[in-house]
């Protein structure tokens, strides 16, 4: 759940936001970059033509007047005689690679800036080449650049944490929602969740939820109802069959082939008798209104009693029931409901039977873990499979196969019912073999 929350709604709206920013951030101080990068090379422009014709101001050619250059400052001056350039004077250094440009203003050549300005004056029609390095410039333009790119780094952390710590008291009421959903299960959907009077989609979202779970819990309420009445309605004909059928069977002088079929009447009748019983078993369980009515429970009569009850169906598979009872215990007596605890019991016997193979053994085995205050009840049979998927096994009206008989309610209601005993029900399938376990405590 954690796991799951790290990546939820607050995560993904700081992302987002960040990522927005970095693009417009990125945008906007590119823009601004280039052109502040321009106003500083225009000035840096203006700065060395200016001070080139400062310079040229002070040459003169004839007689010959140099002005001294500043550090760091190369200076070449020069005019034009029949067409062609005559160089007066040269500073030493790198300014002999470079050429005299072919038209006034500033150019860059070999990490080196280039002022080139002329005298309009035609009695000193004197030039003047100005050469200097372009390393302050370019670290200037750096600096401002990794500025721009940390500033921006920077507004973006501290973009996405806002954005995130916002996010966290926006979606607050979100999850207030979730809590109070959480809590709500078939037997409470008619605590709603609080609604707030916030006037947005927040409002209408807890609303919606509210009248969604009324329309749910009524449409429950109705089919449980109707699953309880249909329930109550069986029992009485069942219960007048059953009545009638062993009345028949005190009938002297019957054909045994009668008496066996009524006998097979009253197993059947007996089966639908359970399985009603189930079913109010289950609308009650939906309505949270089962009480246990503990009593001493001895298993080793209520076990065999069982088998012996089901024996027309063991019959029917050629399968043999093999019942063991811990030698070493003293007591298989436990605190139980018996009529619970025999629904428990019969479905998983029942289930064996459904789904064991013919000519092989179902097994059950009664004994105490060793230091525990509990009983194990273990249920055996041979299957086809290898092994079967269990994880969904005890979830109400599931069925690994669609053809087989059944509702798929059987290992579900063995685990309502063993955990309202305070027990717990394992299932396990491997090696050809499917197992299910009851653990209940004795007291």
């Amino acid at each position: 759940m954690m796991l799951m929350r790290q990546f939820g709604i607050k995560l993904k709206i700081t992302i987002a936001f960040s990522i927005i920013f970095i693009v417009l951030s990125s945008s906007f101080n590119l823009y601004c970059y280039k052109q502040i990068k321009s106003l500083i090379i225009s000035d840096n422009n203006a700065y060395l033509l200016s001070r080139a014709k400062t310079l040229l101001d002070k040459t003169d050619i004839s007689p010959v007047i140099i002005p001294l250059p500043d550090n760091n400052t190369y200076i070449r001056v020069l005019y034009h005689a029949d067409g062609k350039p005559v160089t007066v004077f040269e500073s030493p250094g790198i300014i002999k690679k470079i050429k005299t440009p072919h038209k006034t203003g500033v150019t860059d050549t070999l990490g080196m800036r280039v002022a080139y300005v002329t005298s309009s004056n035609q009695d000193n029609p004197s030039e003047i080449v100005l050469v200097r390095s372009a390393e302050t410039l370019n670290d200037n333009l750096q600096y401002l650049l990794w500025l721009l790119l940390i500033c921006s780094l920077i507004s973006v952390l501290l973009a996405g944490l806002i954005a995130y710590v916002l996010s966290f008291y926006l979606l607050q009421p979100v999850q207030k929602i979730i809590n109070a959903a959480q809590k709500i299960n078939t037997n409470k959907l008619r605590d709603v969740i609080p609604v707030k009077q916030t006037n947005d989609e927040l409002q209408e979202l807890t609303e919606t939820i509210n009248t969604m779970l009324v329309r749910i819990d009524e449409s429950l309420q109705q089919q449980q109802a109707f699953f309880a009445s249909a329930s109550h309605e069986l029992k009485t004909p069942l219960a007048i069959m059953r009545a009638e059928i062993e009345v028949q069977l005190l009938t002297p002088g019957l054909d045994n082939k009668v008496v066996e079929l009524l006998k097979s009447q009253l197993v059947e009748i007996d089966r639908l008798q359970q399985v009603v019983q189930e079913f109010l078993l289950i609308s009650q369980l939906k309505n949270s209104g089962i009480t246990l009515y503990k009593e001493p429970t001895d298993l080793s009569a209520v076990v065999p009693k069982l088998f012996n009850k089901l024996q027309p169906l063991f019959k029917q598979k050629a399968l043999k029931s093999v019942v063991n009872f811990d030698k070493d215990m003293e007591s298989f007596t436990i605190s139980a409901d018996q009529d619970k605890l025999n629904i428990l019991l019969l479905n998983l016997l029942e289930n064996a039977l459904k789904y064991a193979i013919p000519n092989t053994e179902i097994n059950c085995t009664i004994r105490q873990p060793s230091e525990k205050k509990i009983i194990e009840i273990t249920f055996t049979n041979a299957i086809k499979e290898a092994s079967l998927p269990t994880a969904d096994l005890q979830k109400a009206f599931h069925r690994e196969d669609l053809r087989a008989n059944g509702s798929g309610i059987g290992l579900w209601l063995v685990k309502e019912i063993t955990l309202l005993h305070g027990g717990t029900l394992n299932v396990d399938s491997s090696d050809f073999h499917f197992k299910a376990v009851v653990q209940v405590p004795i007291v």
